[in-house]
């Protein structure tokens, strides 16, 4: 283990030693006005962004291309990326990071866009030297809606990555900003700690097994002491395995606020699944949307957009049932799986959430309000149809005002 954790490690580095196709492009393409350009020195990529005003999202990113015709590299086993880089120019310092990831269920050669699309936005600290981990990555939902990507193929896929995109973040245009980037470097074990422990496990179970096989075979006077070695085994096995479940839940849930994750999502309903079959019961769907959140994170800043989300999640969690899951589905918006709930119960539910909403106190004194779209799942029903419904129903809850409860 030791071996594994100091050493064994593989790294893809991208620098001007390592540059492969390096491009840079803006939003004027998008018909905007945002305008970029790329230096290139001996140990460093610089490029230089005036965003413009007239596109919706305005941007500048640098591209590195690893493969063409549909052949690119395999990231699936790096676990982490780490920067070295300075930026400067814009208050708010802020960038994405992109990767494209090629797959012939849905991508085509010569359409960029129609490559899986993996990416995160976060803040710049001051360090040059920084380090993130790879499962930050999220594919965007404009693909996932752009291609109708089944709600169980929504995961991150680095297996077949055609393209590394570092961008202008979510800053106010009118900004000059430069970007001063000396490498990225991908890291990831040879061997991943599940395998690791996998081989282990054998490995001191096949010992085990040895030694018991030898102690009956010597003398049955040491019954005692292999009943105490077999003890010991299954007491490593449980720890071990309670140890990768521990790994598998960090995957699984929202980083911010604590709730499900789509990957979450996509394990409870093939938990629910595997034991039957199929749904035997009728299961209320909740989707619900915090009320002008755009507006708050906008007047008040995306510190106090992140504390509402939190808080929203802990006002949702202490009021549902222990066997309800939340799940944060994007952005601001949450999707609320209740087992063993038809829509009547659900509505009466959802109303005490309104009304729980309402009590709590949130930060500068904001009102904060949700609007919500119920239905239920049929048992035997696809759970994308109970998916479009509820959708559905936010979509009029919205319409309407706001702040109310529809069923569809």
């Amino acid at each position: 283990m030791v071996w594994q954790h100091l050493g064994m490690t593989r790294v893809f580095e991208i620098s001007p030693r390592h540059p492969y196709g390096v491009t840079v492009t803006d939003d004027r393409h998008e018909h905007g006005n945002s305008v970029s350009s790329l230096v290139r020195t001996g140990d460093a990529f610089i490029m230089r962004c005036d965003l413009g005003a007239v596109f919706a999202w305005p941007f500048c990113k640098m591209q590195f291309h690893l493969g063409q015709d549909g052949k690119g590299m395999d990231f699936s086993q790096f676990d982490s990326v780490t920067f070295n880089m300075r930026y400067s120019g814009a208050s708010r310092r802020k960038i994405g990071l992109h990767l494209t990831n090629f797959e012939p269920e849905f991508s085509t050669i010569g359409d960029w866009n129609s490559q899986r699309y993996d990416s995160v936005e976060f803040d710049v600290p001051a360090q040059t030297t920084f380090t993130i981990p790879v499962n930050v990555l999220r594919t965007a939902d404009w693909w996932i809606a752009a291609h109708n990507v089944p709600l169980d193929k929504t995961y991150s896929r680095l297996d077949n990555v055609t393209a590394v995109e570092i961008s202008t973040g979510s800053v106010p245009p009118g900004q000059s900003i430069t970007i001063e980037l000396r490498s990225i470097e991908f890291r990831g074990k040879w061997i991943s700690n599940t395998r690791l422990l996998t081989y282990l496990v054998g490995a001191w179970i096949g010992c085990g097994l040895l030694g018991l096989s030898l102690s009956l075979a010597h003398v049955r006077s040491s019954l005692s002491a292999t009943n105490a070695r077999l003890e010991l085994l299954a007491a490593i096995n449980k720890a071990l395995q309670l140890e990768a479940r521990d790994l598998a839940n960090q995957a699984h849930t929202d980083p911010l606020t604590g709730a499900l994750n789509r990957q979450g999502l996509r394990e409870v309903l093939m938990r629910r699944l595997h034991a039957a079959g199929r749904v035997d019961e009728e299961m209320a769907v909740v989707f619900m949307d915090i009320d002008h959140f755009k507006r708050i994170n906008d007047q008040h800043g995306h510190d106090t957009g992140d504390e509402v989300l939190k808080r929203f999640v802990t006002v949702i969690r202490g009021e549902v049932r222990a066997s309800d899951r939340l799940v944060r589905w994007g952005g601001e918006e949450f999707l609320l799986l209740c087992p063993e709930t038809d829509v009547e119960h659900a509505v009466t539910m959802v109303q005490k959430l309104r009304a729980a909403l309402s009590m709590r106190e949130w930060p500068h004194g904001l009102h904060v309000t949700s609007s919500f779209g119920v239905t239920s799942l049929k048992p035997d029903e696809d759970f994308g149809e109970a998916i479009k419904r509820a959708d559905g129903a936010l979509y009029v809850a919205k319409s309407n005002g706001r702040n109310r409860v529809e069923v569809g």
